[in-house]
């Protein structure tokens, strides 16, 4: 962990003030919208998820259709499409009628209850187990992670659309959940599947936005106490006062991070998904209350997790028992790696850029979506995929899963996408992602900033950004220089930057500071070689093994484009036979990697995430390397870094 990294919180640019305009992004969003979000509304529709709230509405009793987290699947896709709502550039009449028509059935069914209380199966299947009491089993009722998953949508809609219906319904179970969680004499209760965490933050922070908000509700609203019940779950976790220990669950409490108080924890463990949400919220507590022990907590918990625990694509979770993280550098080619891990790790990597303003968890989040996250979806956008190991025999995507959990979640995080782009302080813009895109944001000298970027990204590294002001404004632009990049150029209306130079390139960006007038023109050229990428000598399953690497996208051998092969083998100059080919009509257009073998043959490589999307296949993302492969022996592994160039 770098001990010199320090707090330095940045706002993110809104949503709805980025449009995206991007040759490889924007077809994946339209695809997202027009087939995959349809394709998961009518599929949940279909298992039976919206009923369960008609009939919670009816005041029945039994025939819950789906698992218990059905009701926060459905919340989490209202969330993604929220998102697409807010953006700038998008209206969707017919999208905001069918979400209307879904609130009106989820406000319907929080209105049988005097609280508000709201969990499906819990008020279906064990009514008198609310919150897992009584007998009952939180760890999978999933009462506080659905309510979590309703308040968060909640938000997004709101920010979307201002309508306040079930912004309503959530702040009145958000209340309910404070008059009965919290130190005694209220009950020692935890989330055993986090989330809610970083849901309850946001509506903290948008009654702390618009606190005339509160008189619109039609009953008592109280955000600090929302931030109060985050800071309890957190700092609770591992205190069994009142409440037993999961003993029962998959590796004990450490399952759920319920083994320790968070802020002692320094080792990702447990279940992925979950660990990855519950760190997402303790780094959004961290913004938000400026504690010290939060921010080093979670820089703590990302280090273990990012430089001992993560696979090459951005993925975690390897041990499939429990779906969770294993020993540091037990990282095995047939690992687990759930979609939702990947998109967990991609919103904690997030939020820990907007926590520490360095290049470094923007390396890690740009490696996720491009690997871990887009993988988890077909290229047509109507099949998924749950597990993402990097050694198959072949695999086929599902059009839907009895825990269909993934597509909800990728929705949620690419809908998000263009929040991700763009972070700034009062006097500093920060260009974490290189999609092309429009942005507006005022800084501290009362300007209009109007920034366009124009890439031919992830294919290439040439990136062009262009102001436009109200008038002339001194402030940083500081564009992050990937890790992956080992050469970097960059002008300023033509004029040379000495990009590499140590006095401008720091924390991971390269950091231009000056007085900007309408129409200037930053260009950035980053070097783009085919790399071959070694994991750290702890990490026994890539032993003697390389990935290939282009830019942001680690690459796989599949055997449809090999005849069958993926256990190849690669000569000891492996590196000066590599060559890239773009092929604009393959799998919606990718550029693939041509190397040769140890036996003087030929083997071909596609990007990670388009792997299964046309049959079954065999593939590989580890090669093997030829047996007299010099290993430079003479460059120590900093053991902060789990993976690098191979020599």
């Amino acid at each position: 962990m770098n001990p010199t990294l320090t707090p330095h919180p940045l706002q993110p640019v809104a949503l709805k003030d980025v449009v995206i305009d991007d040759a490889f992004w924007s077809p994946r969003l339209q695809t997202l919208r027009e087939v995959t979000l349809p394709d998961v509304l009518n599929k949940f529709e279909q298992a039976g998820a919206m009923a369960n709230f008609d009939r919670v509405r009816d005041h029945q009793t039994g025939g819950h259709a789906g698992p218990p987290w059905h009701d926060g699947l459905v919340y989490e896709t209202i969330c993604a499409a929220a998102d697409m709502l807010r953006v700038a550039d998008r209206s969707d009449a017919a999208l905001e009628a069918c979400l209307d028509g879904m609130i009106e059935r989820i406000t319907a069914a929080a209105a049988a209850d005097p609280n508000g209380y709201l969990n499906t199966y819990t008020q279906l299947e064990m009514p008198a187990c609310r919150f897992g009491q009584n007998g009952g089993n939180q760890l999978y009722q999933h009462d506080i992670y659905n309510a979590g998953a309703l308040i968060e949508a909640a938000v997004h809609y709101y920010r979307a659309t201002g309508k306040m219906a079930l912004l309503k319904v959530a702040a009145r179970y958000a209340n309910h959940m404070a008059d009965v969680m919290g130190p005694a004499p209220k009950k020692n209760i935890v989330p055993e599947h986090p989330l809610p965490e970083e849901a309850l933050i946001k509506l903290y922070l948008l009654f702390r936005e618009q606190p005339a908000l509160r008189d619109r509700m039609g009953f008592g609203v109280d955000a600090e106490q929302y931030l109060r019940l985050v800071e309890f779950w957190l700092e609770h976790r591992g205190d069994y006062e009142g409440r037993a220990p999961l003993s029962m669950a998959p590796c004990g409490a450490a399952y759920a991070q319920d083994h320790l108080p968070l802020l002692q924890q320094d080792s990702a463990e447990g279940h992925a998904v979950r660990a990855a949400l519950l760190y997402t919220g303790l780094a959004s507590a961290a913004l938000v209350n400026g504690r010290d022990d939060y921010y080093h907590a979670a820089l703590k918990l990302w280090d273990n997790a990012v430089h001992r625990k993560m696979h090459i694509t951005g993925s975690v979770g390897s041990n499939q028992a429990y779906e969770g993280f294993g020993p540091d550098y037990y990282l095995p080619n047939d690992a687990y790696l759930e979609t939702c891990a990947a998109v967990g790790m991609g919103f904690f990597h997030n939020t820990m850029a907007l926590a520490f303003a360095n290049g470094c968890f923007a390396d890690e989040l740009e490696r996720t979506l491009y690997n871990g996250v887009l993988t988890g979806v077909s290229i047509k956008g109507d099949a998924y995929f749950y597990e993402n190991p990097l050694e198959t025999e072949g695999r086929e995507r599902w059009g839907w899963h009895g825990c269909p959990c993934c597509p909800p979640m990728l929705l949620k995080i690419l809908s998000a996408l263009g929040g991700f782009i763009y972070a700034h302080d009062e006097s500093s813009l920060c260009v974490n992602l290189f999609i092309g895109s429009r942005a507006t944001l005022n800084l501290q000298c009362r300007t209009t900033v109007r920034l366009t970027q124009r890439t031919t990204y992830p294919w290439d590294g040439k990136v062009t950004l262009t102001l436009d002001l109200s008038g002339p404004c001194a402030f940083e632009v500081a564009v992050r220089v990937p890790g992956w990049c080992a050469q970097a150029q960059a002008s300023i209306n033509g004029q040379p930057v000495h990009a590499m130079h140590a006095m401008q390139v720091r924390d991971g960006y390269l950091r231009l500071m000056r007085e900007w007038h309408a129409g200037d023109t930053i260009e950035l050229h980053l070097h783009m070689p085919v790399q071959l990428i070694e994991a750290h000598p702890s990490v026994e399953a890539t032993r003697g093994k390389v990935a290939v690497q282009l830019g942001p996208f680690i690459y796989a051998v599949e055997g449809l484009d090999n005849g069958g092969v993926t256990d190849v083998t690669l000569p000891a100059h492996a590196h000066a036979h590599l060559s890239t080919e773009s092929c604009p009509n393959l799998l919606g257009g990718i550029t693939v990697v041509h190397g040769e073998t140890e036996q003087g043959g030929q083997w071909t490589a596609i990007p990670f995430y388009a792997i299964a999307n046309r049959g079954k296949s065999p593939m590989r993302v580890w090669l093997r390397r030829a047996s007299d492969w010099a290993e430079n022996r003479s460059v120590p592994w900093d053991d902060d870094r789990l993976y690098r160039v191979a020599p």
